[in-house]
């Protein structure tokens, strides 16, 4: 009786906590109309701005592709319609909702791991309090939603819904690509016996999977043709960004611009991003390690992509909640350690102002922050490798 009066105690402090976060967010949306107003470099991302236009087409029953950089999934498009018939800032509200239902989800993936109340709620608590997840979703950016279906299929699978399982993650892969580099993980943490023949939950995984995405694609190919097929995933696929970025490849990139596609440097930029992947996958194929098979397959793909912006960081950060419980380390190391990326984080922010905003000729100290950073954040991943305990 006593343990069921402290749950429910419990239960009722973190859905306060819910409720705070969820007004943090409400009042931020609210301080983005008056900022954008106001100041020169605006509050809301330009993407959010994109998604609205694409909407605003879809509701005049024309493609979302028609609006000019528009590159992801029509679906989003339409999830957003009520930005153009309701309120603009529907989309925000969402977002932010959106982070709450995360938050739910890695309470209860943690459950499941016999962590206590105490742990639980910190975990939780510290993805609907961080800074980078209430300006992320409260400026527009709707990676939370690809996060929130990230974070369901590792709810399913751990409850042994591996069909259900799999067709989300075809949803997630089809919304955002960045899921489909835990494909293999997923796989293997089904795994039993025999590695090279698959057993049924794993037939199961792959054929759910392969149906979600096919039937998606095939939707929106039979809505928008081959152009959604370009601007959805080849555009992401042949991209080549020369603006500046936290990649290490950026001024690379930026030097090369006007040259024709190089294979054989693509390949190159790719194959140590690919032997950490394959590697990784195979050392934490167990089901129990799963979390923290994805938590390093994001983070290895985040550093190593020729692109890498702010809102990257949330496809690692949402599933460092789901290890902390695993790690060991010591809060000194643990302060360091942030202190140490954000720094680095700054120093790279400080070098970009004065490119973008004062037209200093800073693009070598950029890359050198970049270097900076990469090198903080491998020094993080290692560190976080070494004490991570199962």
């Amino acid at each position: 009786m006593i343990n069921m009066i402290r749950s429910k105690i419990s239960n009722m402090s973190f859905m306060s906590h819910c409720l705070s976060a969820f007004t943090v967010r409400l009042v931020l949306i609210l301080y983005a109309n008056f900022h954008d107003v106001y100041f020169a470099v605006p509050y809301t991302d330009v993407d959010y701005k994109v998604f609205t236009d694409a909407a605003r087409h879809v509701v005049e029953q024309r493609s979302p592709f028609e609006r000019h950089t528009y590159r992801y999934s029509p679906f989003l498009a339409w999830l957003l319609i009520p930005n153009v018939v309701l309120h603009k800032d529907f989309g925000k509200v969402l977002f932010s909702v959106v982070d709450i239902l995360i938050a739910v989800l890695i309470r209860n993936i943690l459950a499941r791991q016999k962590c206590n109340e105490t742990v639980k709620n910190f975990c939780a608590l510290l993805w609907l309090y961080n800074p980078l997840t209430l300006v992320i979703s409260t400026r527009g950016n709707a990676d939370s939603l690809a996060v929130l279906l990230v974070t369901l299929t590792l709810d399913l699978l751990q409850r042994d819904k591996v069909t259900l399982a799999g067709l989300l993650h075809g949803v997630s892969v089809h919304f955002r690509l960045y899921p489909l580099i835990f494909s293999l993980p997923m796989f293997l943490s089904l795994c039993k016996d025999n590695r090279f023949l698959p057993n049924k939950n794993q037939w199961k995984l792959m054929l759910s999977c392969a149906f979600s995405i096919f039937t998606l694609t095939i939707t929106g190919y039979y809505l928008y043709g081959f152009q959604f097929l370009h601007e959805s995933f080849l555009y992401h696929l042949m991209r080549k960004d020369a603006r500046h970025n936290f990649s290490v490849y950026f001024y690379m990139l930026y030097l090369s611009a006007n040259q024709p596609q190089n294979v054989i440097q693509k390949i190159l930029m790719f194959l140590p991003q690919l032997v950490l992947l394959l590697m990784s996958s195979y050392y934490y194929s167990e089901k129990s390690k799963l979390p923290f098979a994805m938590f390093i397959q994001a983070t290895i793909a985040v550093m190593y992509n020729p692109v890498i912006t702010s809102q990257y960081f949330f496809w690692f950060l949402s599933l460092l909640p789901l290890c902390l419980p695993n790690i060991e380390m010591s809060l000194r190391r643990c302060v360091c350690l942030i202190c140490s990326w954000i720094l680095s984080q700054g120093v790279w922010l400080l070098t970009a102002y004065m490119l973008e905003f004062q037209n200093f000729n800073s693009f070598n100290f950029l890359w050198i922050s970049s270097l900076l950073f990469f090198a903080v954040n491998v020094k993080i991943l290692v560190d976080i490798i070494d004490h991570y305990k199962n």
